[in-house]
């Protein structure tokens, strides 16, 4: 009984593991986290500020962050300008000065493959 026990311990375990999400997951809600209180801070209406309604890149293995969001249908554009954010010691800070349609960044993210992407809450695979 002991050995089922510890059999159904650590498959319960592997289970877990495996079902997990990407290892970019706290860093990505941080990031989401902070856009919506800068839009509440600016009295900006922030429904569409979701995970699920967002496309997300992650580059140098979690150093920078960038994010645009999917406008309502009624809107004129698809997306709402990219944000670009840099891990600074435990936390991420939004970078200035970073072009809000993703191309031509001063990192040269743009010509970067990204380490993670995911698009509505759904990881995209990237071309290795």
């Amino acid at each position: 009984m002991k050995n089922l026990f510890i059999f159904l311990n650590i498959f319960a375990l592997l289970l877990l593991t495996a079902c997990g999400g990407s290892k970019y997951d706290n860093a990505i809600n941080e990031v989401i986290k902070q856009k919506k209180k800068a839009r509440k801070e600016m009295r900006a209406a922030s429904d569409e500020y979701k995970r699920d309604n967002a496309i997300i890149r992650v580059y140098d293995d979690g150093k920078y962050i960038q994010l645009a969001f999917y406008q309502p249908e009624e809107s004129s554009r698809k997306l709402t300008t990219y944000s670009y954010y840099e891990k600074l010691g435990d936390s991420f800070e939004e970078m200035a000065h970073m072009p809000g349609d993703g191309d031509g960044d001063r990192l040269d993210l743009y010509k970067k493959t990204p380490d993670y992407e995911e698009v509505k809450g759904k990881e995209t695979k990237l071309e290795e």
